[in-house]
Formats: structure tokens, sequence, C-alpha cells
């Protein structure tokens, strides 16, 4: 694996839709080589506003992948159709949004609901088909994406990134410790998942430190970023957890934490 030079993960959403200072909802922006545009990966409450907070600007992004439409990981998709339309910003590029089955219709709704400030004339929907293994993907010039359903809602996905040079940021959405999760996340040069409740709170569609720690193992991660803790769980002790079953380098996400992919 050749790495990918300047690419960069930068956490603007860390947290779940319960406050937590520090920890806003899902969000990240991905830059997948040197001067390409950044690509949001989830886009909850707070996304857009955070992305003032890094220096990032709303007319350089190109691209949102979502996971699932839950409201702490898509909501700021409107706001940043909103935000795009402001005159002060001249003409955006075109931006892509990409998603399972159901975003046509979540965005072709929104304008009722919302006004028709959301409606970006510069945007384009792809919505992903799955194919018989539950996988479904795209790619484009400087990044590939292949998404696995995980059964935390009929259409989420966990998303496995491949970036120029072929470092792979594996993503989690939400998710239980399902196959699908586990195939996203296989041979992943950063995994970067949920770790949402204590040991002994486990869940159906979540995770404990514990079980992603095993996932990680099992899946062969280099290393792991543990992300959308509840309040109830101390990142800190999320990564102590956690690393008792996974020996790779661990770290918990925090809202502005900048990682280099190489």
């Amino acid at each position: 694996m050749a790495p990918s030079p300047s690419a960069e993960l930068v956490v603007l959403g860390s947290g779940t839709i319960l406050p937590r200072a520090g920890h806003g909802c899902s969000g990240y922006a991905l830059r997948p080589r040197s001067g390409a545009a950044w690509t949001l990966v989830d886009c909850g409450p707070g996304t857009v506003r955070s992305l003032g907070a890094v220096g990032i600007g709303v007319e350089q992004i190109e691209r949102v992948v979502l996971s699932h439409f839950h409201t702490d990981h898509c909501l700021d998709l409107f706001a940043l159709a909103f935000a795009r339309r402001n005159p002060n910003l001249g003409a955006v590029p075109q931006l892509e949004v990409l998603g399972p089955p159901g975003l046509t219709d979540l965005i072709e709704r929104a304008p009722a609901a919302l006004g028709r400030h959301v409606e970006d004339p510069a945007r384009t929907v792809t919505e992903l088909a799955a194919g018989q293994d539950g996988s479904l993907g795209f790619e484009r010039a400087d990044l590939v994406g292949e998404g696995h359903l995980n059964g935390h809602t009929p259409n989420a996905l966990s998303w496995r990134l491949t970036l120029p040079g072929g470092f792979v940021l594996a993503y989690s959405g939400d998710s239980g410790p399902t196959p699908g999760l586990a195939r996203a996340a296989r041979g992943a040069d950063l995994f970067l998942c949920e770790s949402a409740f204590p040991d002994g709170e486990e869940s159906e569609h979540h995770l404990t430190p514990t079980q992603t720690g095993r996932i990680a193992t099992a899946a062969g991660a280099r290393a792991l970023l543990l992300t959308h803790c509840y309040p109830q769980l101390d990142p800190d002790d999320a990564a102590n957890c956690a690393g008792r079953v996974f020996a790779g380098p661990i770290a918990t996400a925090f809202d502005g934490l900048r990682v280099p992919l190489h």
C-alpha cells in the first residue's frame, strides 16, 4: 500500500444525538489526496458549523456519502444546501450526494417540510442499490466506496472507502456486531468505528468497546479510532476496554481532530 499524499480525515462530529461538549452529531470530512476537494461522510446536525471551525468552506465540498437516515447522521444535508445557495458564495461546484435506498425520497420530500431553500440546483443525487450479497458502491476518480448493509436500519450501511494509493478507511456508521460491518472493516488501514455503550450494555444495533475491539482484531484492521460514544461511556474508558482485545493503535475521536491518512 502506497501512502495517499496529504490525505486527511477531519472529525466534525464525534458524538450522538445527546448533548456532550466536544462531541457533536456524526460528521467527518475526508480529503482523499493533496489538493482534492472534500467528501463529507455523514452530515449530522452541526456539521456545517463545524466546517467553519476547522477552516473548510462549503464550496470546498464536492461529495456527501451517507450511512443512513437517522437525523443525527444526515440532517445537515439540508443546512448545507441552504448554505450553498447564499449569494455571497457566488457559483458553487457540483455536489454529489450518495447513499442507500431511500435517499431520493428523503431529498425530494424535504422542501415540502423545510422550504424551497433546501433545494440545491447544483446537486446530483446517487441512490445506490444493493446487490445480492448486500453490498453496493461507487467509483470516482479519487475515491472508491463499498457499502455493506449492517442491519441498524433496513438500508443502513457501513462504508469501506479506498483512497488513491490503496489506503482503506472503514467507517461503521451505526451498527451492531454484524457480518456487513465485518466485511467493511476487513484489512482496513484505519477503522473509524462506533463504541456507543459501556461493556455490559450490549445492544443489537450498537457496539460496546470490547465488541468494537474484537471486530477490529478479527478484521485485521491496522488502527482503530473510536467514535459515537453516548454520554454514559467515557471515551478514555472505551479505549482502555477496546485495547484489551485489540493490539493496534487506538485513539478516541473528538470534534476538530485531524488524522493524516498514510
